[in-house]
């Protein structure tokens, strides 16, 4: 049966729920609210090596292209949201320095391999009410979308001085997805249309606060809703395959993969109930949650050298975005930053890494253990290390180290 008018959006939500969707509002498609600033930014060079965000430009400013040709421009943009809160890391974890953070969206499976597959199946459903043959636009945070512009646009919520949506009584937990269609629909529950936002109205929103700007370690906030992303611990801890700048690793702690600093502060993730997410993909890991650092270097399981290992151990998991190199320089940092005597094994090891990312952090890290401790074997390995090591980079690193400059 062919479904039309307001009823349609009530089949939708209704579905999207069942598949474990938390939140679904619907808006028109237009021109993003915010294309300029976001042109503006990439020209100001803050992508950084993300350069995929530097492509498709147009349809990013205009999603309605995003269509295929036959198929009719998409009129609507379904915009999803799952929250992923299940509860604050205890203190005792998140202070000790002996274990890595990770970012809580990762406690769980990668979101993307999860929520993907649900945005077919409602596009499927709607496409059964509608007799559409073509396809809609299924995304999970991997197309040319201001996914946030949109969630704003149809009434999911705000920007946060953060740069992150925040939906009062919900927190900035959610993970978005967004589905475009021809049809056009209209939901009551949608009340803001899109367009351009005044800039007041968001100031207001956050009012006066800006922990999240003084809480972040490395500045990483050129000011409110306005992230410079190579100042900041989760592009250089998933995003970034370099040599992270010596200034900032100090500022690292013990966060390993993604930081939810900004997010912790914030009023509005305070004294949330702890929860269980409707999709079950998501639910905590506890190996993932704040694993010790060393227990990657063990022989039963060699997760931070090994590439088997690490693909066995990070299976399903997000974290494998970052590489295996990528994370064992992170670990690195974070090893440095706790720089006590009984990591110096570990970082014996990272040093005969092939890859030359990992031995420079390595270098970095045990420098800083002999800048805190008196440890000839250290030093002795480090000297040995400096004969063999044929990197540019690493030299330098490891002349610093010996010289006792942390």
């Amino acid at each position: 049966m062919i479904v039309t008018g307001a009823a349609l959006p009530t089949i939708i939500r209704n579905e999207s729920l069942r598949l474990g969707f938390d939140l679904c509002r619907f808006t028109p498609i237009s021109e993003a609210p915010h294309a300029d600033f976001f042109d503006a930014w990439i020209d100001a060079g803050r992508a950084g090596e993300m350069s995929y965000l530097e492509r498709n430009r147009e349809k990013r400013r205009f999603p309605a292209r995003l269509a295929e040709p036959p198929a009719a421009p998409f009129q609507t943009m379904v915009v999803l949201g799952v929250d992923y809160h299940q509860y604050e890391l205890p203190p005792a974890l998140r202070d000790d320095p002996s274990r890595g953070v990770i970012a809580s969206y990762a406690w769980g499976d990668d979101y993307h391999e999860i929520i993907r597959p649900l945005l077919y199946e409602l596009d499927a459903l709607i496409r059964t009410h509608t007799g559409r043959t073509s396809l809609g636009k299924c995304l999970v945070d991997t197309g040319p979308v201001l996914e946030r512009d949109w969630a704003a646009a149809a009434g999911l919520g705000f920007t946060g001085k953060n740069c992150c949506t925040i939906r009062p009584g919900w927190g900035s937990w959610l993970l978005l997805a967004v589905l475009l269609i021809p049809e056009k629909l209209s939901d009551p529950a949608s009340a803001v249309a899109a367009g351009p936002q005044p800039a007041m109205r968001k100031t207001m929103t956050c009012g006066r606060c800006t922990r999240c700007l003084v809480a972040c370690p490395t500045a990483a906030f050129v000011g409110a809703y306005d992230l410079d992303p190579q100042r900041c611990i989760s592009y250089w801890t998933i995003e970034s395959r370099s040599i992270i700048p010596r200034a900032l690793r100090p500022r690292f702690g013990n966060r390993i993969f993604g930081c939810d600093i900004c997010q912790e502060v914030c009023p509005y993730n305070r004294r949330l109930p702890e929860r269980t997410p409707w999709l079950a993909g998501l639910h905590a890991h506890p190996a993932r949650v704040a694993p010790p650092l060393l227990e990657g270097f063990e022989p039963a399981r060699p997760y931070w050298l090994d590439q088997a290992a690490f693909s066995a151990h990070f299976a399903r998991s997000p974290i494998k975005r970052a590489k295996r190199a990528g994370m064992l320089r992170n670990v690195c940092v974070a090893l440095g930053n706790w720089a006590d005597a009984a990591i110096v094994p570990a970082l014996t090891q990272a040093l005969h890494d092939p890859e030359p990312v990992v031995r420079v952090h390595a270098a970095w890290a045990a420098g800083r253990v002999l800048a805190k401790w008196t440890h000839a074997p250290a030093a002795a390995w480090l000297s040995a290390a400096l004969d063999r090591e044929p990197d540019a980079r690493v030299r330098d690193e490891l002349h610093l180290a010996l010289a006792g400059i942390p």
